[in-house]
C-alpha cells in the first residue's frame, strides 16, 4: 500500500513541475498510470532536453525521494507528419514524452 502511495505522491509531483515548467500555450495531460503526455507547440527540437531538464530539476526540488527517477521520449510531430508518414498515429503516442 505504502508503494502505491508513494507513486502517486511522484506522480502529483511530476506533474507541478510539468506545469509550472511548461508554456501556456502547450499541454499535459496524465497519459496512463505512470505516464504524461506534453505536447509542445512550435518549439524547436533541440530545445526538448532542455525543456525536459527543467521539468525534471523542478520535480527533484517537489520529491526529495529517489525511488522514482523520470525519463522522457520525444516524436517530432508536424503538420504534415501524416502525408510524409502515413502509418497509423496511434502506434506513435507511446513514444511521447511520459516521465516515469
Amino acid at each position: 500500500m505504502m508503494y502505491i502511495e508513494n507513486i502517486e505522491q511522484a506522480l502529483e509531483y511530476m506533474e507541478e513541475a510539468i506545469r509550472y515548467k511548461i508554456r501556456r500555450i502547450d499541454v499535459c495531460t496524465r497519459y496512463s498510470a505512470l505516464q504524461y503526455l506534453i505536447i509542445l507547440f512550435e518549439s524547436d527540437e533541440s530545445q526538448i532536453p532542455k525543456v525536459m531538464d527543467r521539468i525534471f530539476i523542478q520535480y527533484y526540488k517537489l520529491y526529495d525521494k529517489r525511488d522514482f527517477i523520470p525519463k522522457y521520449e520525444y516524436l517530432p510531430v508536424n503538420e504534415h507528419s501524416e502525408e510524409t508518414n502515413p502509418q497509423n498515429t496511434s502506434d506513435h503516442l507511446n513514444q511521447d514524452i511520459h516521465p516515469v
